[in-house]
């Protein structure tokens, strides 16, 4: 495949712990990463990943996102990358927020580690 073009309504939603859900690239599509939107409604558990590399870039609204113990704010235009085995969760600060999450390599549930 040479391009794929994703609509913003073409994803269906999934619900996850802390929002809403879209994947607009998957590893089907591009084996080294996945790109999700992620309307976020509640607070992610605090975790890890053992291998991927996260990304997170604000695409509206506020957030708060602990990494370490250490508390950064971020907000529209704002990108964050958390390295691997790096703990973080993440949480809302303003009524709406939503992020565009990248990972890479693509995530897999047992590469996220609940602490």
């Amino acid at each position: 495949m040479s391009h794929k073009i994703t609509k913003k309504d073409e994803p269906s939603s999934q619900k996850i712990t802390c929002g809403i859900m879209k994947e607009l690239i998957s590893s089907r599509d591009f084996f080294e990463m996945n790109i999700v939107r992620v309307e976020i409604i509640d607070s992610t558990k605090r975790h890890y990943h053992k291998k991927l590399t996260e990304f997170y870039f604000v695409l509206s609204g506020t957030i708060d996102v602990d990494i370490d113990g250490e508390v950064r704010h971020m907000e529209e235009g704002d990108i964050i990358m958390i390295s691997p085995n790096t703990e973080h969760e993440a949480w809302k600060t303003s009524e709406k927020a939503e992020i565009l999450v990248i990972a890479c390599p693509p995530w897999v549930e047992e590469d996220e580690i609940q602490v």
